[in-house]
């Protein structure tokens, strides 16, 4: 019968996992909301920026579209029209200002009406030979000689013959040495495209503001049943992986026994290969748990790298050897590294399991590990592992470092593969503020890990 504390010890042990898985648990769901949040409003943002900017940019092209009707209107009537005082009609004829002379011309100029001559404001400036000639002010108040005479002298020596200056939309007509700047008052028009920009951007960002709140309030609902399965999967996978660990055992020592009684065959050896695999790839589960619930229990220290790469990587060479090929290590000496002594040893290990099962048969595995720079003084460790494969993987290679993944499922199966192992690789790597990448070239395939 189990003691008091050791039943104690156990209830304690549980709870303490349970409460892990719990807080891992929370912590992605505050994590997968955040991204939801943003995504969504990412979206929102830029389908009301361009709603916005579209109606705005329309807005302000029918201004300037307006303005340059006006201007075209001035510049062809300025040699043969007096603007005080345009034809009328003869009312007693049954003529109104729109069947007149002034209609007609009218007329021709998109969106102007009989009205139009008489709220233009505008002014004219001709130049000639770059001195200033004549000035008309008769059609505008907010503008006196003096300074038109200055804004057109300014345009005219910087070479600009349209847009706007100020308030005021402008045009010219050349003739020899002779230019003439018109010059059109848009001061109400502007002051209601700024008005409607203003309107519309302050109404987007109230709208933005609703949609946040709605989107907060229902990425609750949207990410619990992705939280629900994530839990049910980690706990499974925890669990059952404890689980697998005591028939396992049980087996391997069954199997052990028979040797004994009836000798080694090819048989009991398949079977400790079998249990081997099965025991690797559930520690492998466990310790993806772990890294999820933030829980590796890693021990940090300043170590050499250098030794534990060659440590980790020497039993490979025989591996390699009976696998049909070899290994090449290239170990620079006196690399340092702030990192988990046998988690880079872990990383060493699989990454050379796996170019030792995948490479090219009588290819060459090459390993190699030098300190590299990061910029601003900061150092770091490169260890790269490269071999020959008969095929590169189809697709992105990044998947390669996806839990499960196998590139090639049926040959995967025949070597042994998993698809956990790269993933291990990547969590230890990212654990140590580090990274991995992988990339093929030319029947080529390379991992380099940063530390």
């Amino acid at each position: 019968m189990r003691t008091w504390c050791e039943r104690m010890t156990e209830r304690v042990h549980v709870a303490s996992s349970s409460a892990g898985r719990a807080n891992s648990v929370d912590a992605l769901g505050r994590r997968l909301r955040r991204k939801f949040i943003l995504v969504a409003m990412g979206a929102v943002t830029v389908v009301l920026t361009l709603i916005i900017a579209g109606i705005n940019v329309v807005n302000y092209s029918h201004v300037c579209k307006m303005a340059d009707a006006r201007l075209d209107y001035i510049l062809a009537g300025k040699d043969g029209i007096d603007w005080g005082d345009e034809p009328k009609g003869d009312p007693a004829n049954g003529k109104d200002a729109g069947d007149g002379q002034a209609g007609v011309r009218i007329g021709h100029f998109e969106g102007m009406t009989a009205e139009s001559p008489f709220d233009t404001r505008y002014f004219t400036v001709t130049i000639d030979a770059g001195q200033v000639a004549d000035v008309n002010t008769a059609r505008i108040a907010a503008v006196g000689a003096k300074r038109a005479a200055s804004i057109a002298a300014k345009l005219h020596s910087k070479g600009w013959v349209s847009g706007f200056s100020g308030n005021y939309r402008y045009t010219t007509d050349v003739q020899d040495d002779e230019t003439t700047y018109v010059f059109v008052d848009c001061s109400r028009e502007l002051a209601s495209f700024y008005s409607f920009l203003s309107a519309s951007v302050a109404i987007s960002c109230i709208g933005w503001l609703a949609v946040l709140a709605i989107v907060a309030g229902a990425s609750g609902a949207v990410i619990r049943p992705i939280v629900e399965s994530y839990s049910k999967q980690k706990r499974f996978i925890t669990d059952a992986s404890h689980e697998i660990k005591t028939p396992l055992a049980v087996i391997d020592a069954a199997n052990e026994v028979q040797e004994i009684e009836s000798g080694e065959s090819e048989w009991t050896q398949s079977i400790h290969e079998q249990v081997a695999r099965l025991t690797a790839l559930t520690e492998r589960l466990v310790f993806l748990a772990r890294m999820d619930e933030g829980s590796a229990g890693f021990t940090m220290a300043a170590i050499d790298l250098s030794e534990a790469v060659d440590k980790a990587a020497a039993p490979f060479e025989s591996v390699a050897v009976s696998r049909g090929k070899r290994l090449s290590m290239s170990i620079a000496s006196g690399v340092r590294a702030h990192a988990d002594a046998a988690a880079v040893a872990q990383v060493v290990e699989l990454l050379l399991d796996n170019a030792t099962r995948y490479a090219s048969e009588g290819s060459v595995i090459e390993l190699s590990l030098r300190a590299v720079s990061r910029g601003a003084g900061k150092g770091a460790a490169e260890l790269v592992v490269a071999n020959a494969v008969d095929e590169l993987p189809e697709g992105d290679l990044d998947r390669l470092f996806d839990r499960f993944y196998r590139a090639d499922v049926s040959r995967s199966s025949k070597m042994g593969g998993s698809g956990v192992g790269l993933s291990v690789v990547r969590a230890i790597a990212e654990a140590h503020g580090g990274s991995v990448t992988v990339s093929g070239h030319d029947h080529q395939i390379t991992f380099t890990v940063r530390f």
